[in-house]
């Protein structure tokens, strides 16, 4: 669906307060004179402490508490459910949408990252894919909720247009998909994201998987993609589906990403 909780990181070259031509500035700090100051005194710096979890594997019978985690940091961010207004309050519930975001649960390639506290502060949904399953109609007509049927023919249309069973080599038989991937808002620009496409790396690796499959909806998740070395093969604009949802700029394109192993 989509990586929508990863956020930009704008890329910024760091500039001197004053600029001048043929002009020298040395920076100066009291952080520079303050570890032997601390030596003196036989005081160490003390050493931020890195906080700390552990990786998971998912099953169906986590459903509800990784329902419970992307209903507050996923599904109210995501581009097209915010365009269709899916959720219309914070205690809305979209049984479609619930079974969609579980429903590879049942595979057991999905994983999360899990506090001291026990608590997740980062999950990502996977799913297996197989070149004998391949199956293109459209199912979107079959949900009864008007709004999320708009979104699923979304994602109907990026998997037919792709077909990425076409663009990978005739070895390749399954692949992992990466369906959804989120983390706690707290946790956000620690790189948390990346631990857990890197495990999900790994599992398809380890199972045998030719390829990785990314489908992303939103400019962060896409940027993501590239980040992490995946390639686009596929991506339409909204604009140019009349029954699509129409997200607010930047998220102006849904796009299909894989990476080869």
């Amino acid at each position: 669906m989509a990586v929508t909780s990863t956020r930009g990181i704008v890329n910024l070259k760091e500039k001197g307060h004053f600029e001048r031509e043929n002009a020298r500035v040395e920076k100066y700090t009291l952080g520079d004179e303050l570890p032997a100051q601390l030596a003196s005194l036989e005081i160490r710096p003390r050493k931020m402490s890195v906080p700390a979890y552990t990786i998971q594997r998912l099953t169906y019978n986590d459903r509800d508490l990784v329902l419970k985690f992307l209903r507050r940091f996923f599904f109210r961010d995501e581009p097209m459910n915010l365009a269709v207004n899916l959720l219309e309050t914070p205690e809305s519930r979209c049984t479609e949408l619930d079974d969609y975001a579980a429903a590879t649960l049942s595979d057991g390639v999905s994983v999360a990252a899990v506090d001291e506290n026990g608590d997740y502060v980062g999950v990502i949904i996977n799913g297996i894919a197989r070149r004998e399953e391949v199956d293109y109609t459209d199912k979107s007509e079959d949900c009864p909720n008007p709004k999320f049927r708009r979104i699923l023919k979304v994602l109907g249309h990026l998997d037919r247009e792709a077909r990425i069973w076409d663009k990978l080599p005739e070895t390749c038989d399954s692949v992992l998909e990466i369906r959804i991937a989120s983390t706690h808002s707290s946790w956000r620009g620690r790189g948390l994201m990346r631990v857990l496409c890197e495990e999900a790396e790994r599992l398809a690796k380890a199972m045998g998987a030719g390829a990785l499959r990314m489908d992303t909806t939103s400019a962060f998740s896409a940027a993501a993609a590239e980040r992490l070395n995946y390639k686009m093969v596929f991506g339409v604009r909204y604009a140019d589906l009349p029954y699509a949802p129409q997200p607010e700029a930047p998220h102006l394109e849904a796009r299909v990403y894989i990476k080869e192993l």
